[in-house]
């Protein structure tokens, strides 16, 4: 059982996150935050949703779904 337990994330520290990652800011639209990487010849491009509020858990994973991580080496970074 004791899997790893997603919480709700400020929009900063995901982005920090993926910046230590390798992505980029490709485009800024309003509170959307896009950001891209290319690895072994695949383009994966992430979301981020910047406003007051914490990202919910249902956003959280869609982030790490997109950046190609495990919830565990999310946590960890």
């Amino acid at each position: 059982m004791g899997g790893i337990r997603l919480t709700p994330e400020k929009p900063k520290n995901a982005i920090k996150k993926l910046e230590r990652n390798g992505f980029k800011c490709e485009n800024k639209r309003g509170g959307d935050w896009i950001y891209s990487k290319i690895k072994n010849g695949e383009r994966k491009v992430v979301l981020v949703s910047v406003h007051p509020r914490d990202l919910g858990i249902p956003f959280v994973k869609n982030i790490i779904r997109n950046s190609g991580k495990t919830n565990e080496e999310w946590v960890n970074l």
